[in-house]
């Protein structure tokens, strides 16, 4: 089977992007706002390369590293290192952050934000993180929660060395999104991925809507994996903890 990192190059990512007519001032404040409240699952704004132009994806995590900066955790192809972001539900924050660190090959990213813009919290809608599980097993039920579809949840079909793939829904957007069992965080979804037929690879849509039950599996990136490699890379995030 192919490693994780070549599946997610191979079937893509289930990001959004959209414009914003941001009424910011040159520092990149708004003055209207006090903190974002943020927290897994929560939707974030990142800068590409066109002005205005954001992707939208989902906080995984958010806690501090070994340095004690504030910094969360999303998908690796959300963004690019040096990017700003924005939360999602409070706009007029202004950029609360940056992409500090990434891995393209396990797909994930580092943000460190600004402690005076960010609250971070445990539980955002129906999910809490309390800490970090270990990997779920075949058939074991799984939760997302997601800026797109929000908290949905289905049976994992199949495990790899570094992630796993569920029924859990996710759509454009859904990116970076926490999979919990319980209150545990055990992975973060990063696409969708296609049911292989022998030799035939069968492609549903996405998730648009958890009442329907045939779209694609999810695949997710194992959060003891990405936590390993964030520590092996030594920048910001390494020795992340859960806030």
């Amino acid at each position: 089977m192919a490693s994780l990192g070549k599946i997610c190059t191979y079937i893509g990512s289930v990001t959004a992007t959209v414009v914003f007519g941001l009424a910011l001032t040159p520092s990149g404040t708004a003055t209207a706002a006090g903190p974002a409240v943020l927290g897994p699952g929560s939707g974030i704004a990142i800068g590409t390369s066109e002005p205005d132009e954001f992707s939208l994806c989902t906080l995984t995590a958010i806690g501090f590293d070994a340095a004690n900066r504030l910094v969360g955790i999303t998908a690796g192809h959300c963004g690019e290192v040096g990017a700003q972001v924005l939360a999602e539900n409070s706009i007029g924050t202004g950029y609360i952050g940056r992409l500090a660190e990434l891995d393209y090959w396990w797909d994930w990213a580092v943000i460190e934000f600004d402690p005076a813009k960010v609250i971070p919290v445990r539980q955002i809608t129906a999910s809490t993180v309390a800490g970090i599980g270990a990997p779920p097993g075949p058939l074991q039920m799984v939760c997302k929660n997601g800026r797109t579809t929000g908290f949905t949840c289905g049976p994992v079909w199949e495990t790899m060395a570094e992630g796993f793939s569920s029924h859990v829904c996710a759509d454009y957007g859904d990116s970076g999104s926490p999979v919990l069992v319980g209150d545990q965080l055990v992975g973060m979804i990063v696409s969708g991925q296609p049911i292989n037929l022998g030799s035939v690879n069968l492609r549903l849509p996405s998730c648009a809507n958890p009442a329907n039950p045939v779209h694609e599996p999810d695949l997710a990136t194992g959060i003891g994996h990405v936590l390993a490699d964030i520590n092996a890379h030594g920048g910001a995030g390494a020795g992340f903890r859960l806030f």
